[in-house]
């Protein structure tokens, strides 16, 4: 239901694309404070974070709550097609909208649409350099009702890369220098050129370690050789980081092995702080992004004003609520991208998915035991 802008309130801070993203599809926007992303949806992806949240506590479904963003909410943006050949598409990925100040006139209305966002907790707000990785988990890659075309255009795309044999494929991963604002991005052009043998290279040059060389990236993005001088962390620090995320994984493999459901397309989402002094100082507890039982999925109305701000109908409170500095933990990980996923009873785990986590629980300890040597003696 739309409503005069003169009469909506308050106004959602202004948003922007997201800097941060390094893999999946574009047009997720973040917020001006970069603490809450709305993330443009197809109604299995909303359907999935909607009944996660309505799980009862004794449901293993509910379980799935500490590995997936804090759900805030379902954002609905009226707004036009930027190409209108795109409606066609809009029930298998994501479609761009451009804002509409005012009223769409008559000739436009058969390429304007209300896209639904989810509004989702940014996994990288509170770190100061968030090093991040996007690994793409699962043997298949296809949904099962995908045009034969499709299906065998994804069965080849698996076995020319890592995700066939490993089940994990990098999608884009971006690390820091303690000296340098600016993060050293791989693209994901990398993770789809390299094999299995060559896996635990990506995981060396996504947890560097300071005291080594850092090989410049094949193709790098907005980086000079200048910029790759020696990123990462302390071998003290990166061994806590590896030492942490190695138990998360473990756990998250356990919950997944009790979830009877297909992913596909899904993520995890690992993210580290690369900033030594703030990593010195964060919790090194075990990760997950719970969700409380008091976080609702409501339903958010929006529209475009004059200026080109989204305005809100009614937002979470705690969406908007004045809060101090965050203080985000040294590392996390999370999973994301349920826009392929369903929840199937009788059909068990998903073991392509469970194959991934697997080799990212091995490539973690892998590289773990490399810097372990690095640490200096207890005598």
């Amino acid at each position: 239901m739309s409503t005069s802008s003169s009469s909506l309130s308050p106004a959602l801070a202004a948003i922007h694309p997201f800097a941060a993203q390094v893999g999946g599809h574009a047009g997720v926007q973040a917020t001006e404070d970069h603490s809450l992303l709305l993330k443009p949806a197809v109604p299995r992806e909303i359907d999935f974070y909607q009944r996660i949240a309505a799980a009862s506590d004794h449901d293993e479904l509910s379980k799935l709550r500490k590995w997936i963003p804090k759900f805030l909410g379902v954002l609905k943006l009226e707004g036009q097609l930027k190409d209108s050949n795109a409606a066609e598409n809009e029930g298998g990925g994501n479609v761009e909208v451009v804002p509409v100040r005012g009223n769409i006139a008559p000739e436009d209305k058969d390429t304007s649409i209300r896209t639904a966002h989810l509004v989702l907790e940014n996994a990288a707000y509170g770190f100061v350099k968030p090093c991040i990785l996007d690994v793409k988990l699962g043997t298949v890659l296809y949904d099962h009702d995908a045009p034969p075309e499709k299906q065998a255009r994804m069965i080849k795309a698996a076995h020319n890369t890592t995700s066939g044999e490993t089940g994990v494929r990098l999608t884009g991963f971006q690390v820091y220098s303690n000296d340098s604002p600016k993060p050293i991005l791989t693209p994901k052009s990398y993770g789809k050129s390299i094999k299995k043998e060559q896996l635990p290279d990506g995981i060396e040059m996504f947890f560097p370690v300071s005291s080594a060389p850092y090989p410049i990236p094949p193709n790098p993005i907005e980086t000079s050789e200048a910029d790759v001088s020696k990123p990462g962390l302390p071998p003290i620090l990166l061994h806590c980081v590896l030492t942490t995320l190695q138990a998360d994984l473990e756990e998250l493999k356990a919950t997944i092995s009790n979830i009877e459901m297909r992913m596909v397309g899904g993520s995890v989402l690992i993210v580290y702080e690369g900033d030594w002094e703030r990593a010195s100082k964060a919790p090194s507890t075990p990760s997950g992004t719970a969700m409380t039982e008091e976080d609702e999925d409501d339903e958010v109305e929006v529209e475009i004003d004059e200026n080109g701000q989204i305005v809100l109908e009614s937002i979470p409170d705690e969406a908007i609520e004045e809060e101090d500095e965050p203080q985000a933990p040294l590392c996390s990980l999370s999973l994301i991208d349920f826009a392929h996923t369903r929840l199937i009873d009788g059909a068990g785990p998903d073991e392509g998915v469970l194959k991934g986590i697997q080799t990212m629980i091995d490539l973690v300890r892998q590289r773990k035991d490399m810097i372990a040597v690095m640490l200096p003696s207890d005598e």
